[in-house]
């Protein structure tokens, strides 16, 4: 199963101190994890926003648990939205069916 994952660094309501002290400990954290390191984990994309404050991992695992495990080591930084995906090809014959049924629901 794939999984579009949003994270948004922790700001809010902290200090200047607090936020680059905050910034310092994430960046620090994030130079010791090793992707090869979790198992049953594929990245497909590990992207920032422009700002730095942010960002998406589209992430494959066949596993919930393993998802679980990868953002929950984020938490003390991190704001994550967890969203099951998949692929618009295989989105599309489902939302055609539907509609289908839809239809001749609608119908008197």
């Amino acid at each position: 199963m794939k999984y579009m994952l949003e994270y948004t660094v922790r700001t809010a309501g902290l200090s200047f101190d607090q936020n680059f002290a905050g910034s310092h400990s994430l960046l620090t954290a994030f130079s010791k994890w090793k992707a090869e390191e979790e198992k049953g984990l594929t990245i497909h994309a590990f992207v920032s926003d422009l700002t730095g404050r942010g960002g998406y991992v589209l992430a494959e695992a066949n596993d919930p648990k393993v998802i679980t495990a990868f953002v929950s080591k984020y938490n003390y930084w991190n704001d994550i939205n967890v969203v099951p995906v998949i692929d618009v090809g295989e989105a599309i014959p489902i939302n055609a069916s539907s509609l289908d049924w839809a239809r001749r629901a609608a119908s008197v």
